[in-house]
């Protein structure tokens, strides 16, 4: 196996490849991992056929494997799972500092593991909403009648009320983190694969979600209400209405993921499965540097 640097990659054929496997996922597409971060590898076969794309850095003068920002994991091409082990091995001696997550859950090369949701869309809408959990099923029958669900607000609008309900609980979002979101969510509405669903009410924002499209997956990727919209149930009727929008056009609602217990919770309400992900860690960095930080 090989790397190619940035340069050198074919991002036409690379996005070919993720249109066509179902392997690959939307955070596979070269463009959107540009977006969130800024130096990548592309690991190739003998041959020069495109494996895994890498994220890479340099820190004190040492290569390191970061995992960034919104992207949960590394996919690996359908043709291509049966060289996980040998991708894991070249990994772990082309970088001291690895941290990243693989699209695997073989207990045989990963140590620990991380955790996400998916609903499954395949069924109607009946039976979707039919294996709602019980407290979900509740709160949805209180829903007031005069929530408006929807109405339009822009990308930095979103991003801005984000942040006034989620800012001071999102550990290590920096100042570059907030602007590749950004950029990441008006990249992808100028492609027409961006929803941003809303609930308002008596004029006054409750609940506001990122939601994006891809080959048949719905990702909820961001989404937060006000302590007004949590007490109205805001949230639950925010991916109702979405799973009840998509469900005859996409066949997965992806929500991203969360290792967070109440979160995953959540989204288990609406009948969501847990999905795992392997992470793989290595620090072979000099004494000196051992509590590196990215």
């Amino acid at each position: 196996m090989k790397l190619l640097a940035s340069q050198h990659i074919d991002k036409r054929k690379r996005d070919q490849m993720v249109a066509s496997d179902k392997q690959l996922d939307f955070f596979s597409l070269s463009w959107v991992q540009e977006i969130l971060h800024p130096n990548w590898e592309m690991l190739c076969d003998d041959s020069g056929n495109y494996v895994l794309s890498i994220p890479t850095g340099t820190k004190f003068g040492f290569n390191y494997r970061l995992q960034p920002f919104f992207i949960r994991s590394l996919h690996i091409p359908s043709g291509d799972q049966n060289k996980l082990a040998e991708i894991i091995e070249f990994l772990k001696t082309s970088s001291r500092y690895i941290h990243l997550n693989f699209a695997a859950e073989d207990k045989g090369v990963f140590q620990s593991f991380g955790k996400f949701q998916q609903l499954d869309l395949s069924n109607t809408i009946d039976e979707i909403k039919a294996n709602y959990g019980t407290n979900a099923k509740r709160i949805l029958k209180k829903i007031p009648s005069d929530f408006i669900f929807n109405q339009e607000i822009e990308v930095d609008a979103f991003i801005s009320f984000f942040k006034q309900q989620k800012g001071e609980e999102l550990i290590g979002f920096t100042p570059a983190v907030w602007k590749r979101l950004t950029n990441l969510l008006n990249e992808t509405q100028s492609r027409g694969m961006l929803n941003i669903r809303t609930i308002h009410l008596n004029g006054l924002l409750l609940a506001a979600g990122v939601f994006i499209s891809h080959n048949g997956i719905y990702y909820f990727l961001k989404g937060t209400a006000t302590p007004e919209g949590k007490k109205l149930g805001a949230m639950y009727a925010l991916i109702d209405q979405a799973i009840t929008s998509v469900h005859e056009t996409h066949h997965t609602l992806d929500f991203v993921g969360s290792n967070n217990e109440s979160i995953a919770q959540f989204y288990r309400k609406f009948g969501a499965t847990d999905h795992v992900y392997g992470v793989l860690k290595q620090n072979r960095l000099p004494l000196i540097f051992r509590l590196f930080k990215s």
